[in-house]
């Protein structure tokens, strides 16, 4: 994932973090939001998979020769 794609993330996720970063003190916003910035790119460096599989691949080819023989042509 590149950084472009990471930061196009971050933005959409800007308005529910300043949303919680208002119920910090002044003194703390600042670290706050940096540290929940970095601990989000973590996350999405991790758990995002943007290799989705396609419908055969999800029901296996095994699975799909087992239906070819179910259907018939009208």
């Amino acid at each position: 994932m590149s950084e472009i794609d990471i930061l196009a993330i971050l933005k959409q996720l800007e308005p529910k973090m300043q949303s919680v970063l208002f119920q910090t003190s002044n003194d703390y916003r600042e670290d706050l939001e940096q540290d929940l910035k970095e601990r989000m790119i973590k996350i999405i460096k991790n758990n995002i998979n943007l290799e989705v599989p396609g419908f055969f691949d999800f029901i296996g080819e095994e699975q799909m020769q087992d239906y070819s023989g179910m259907l018939t042509r009208c």
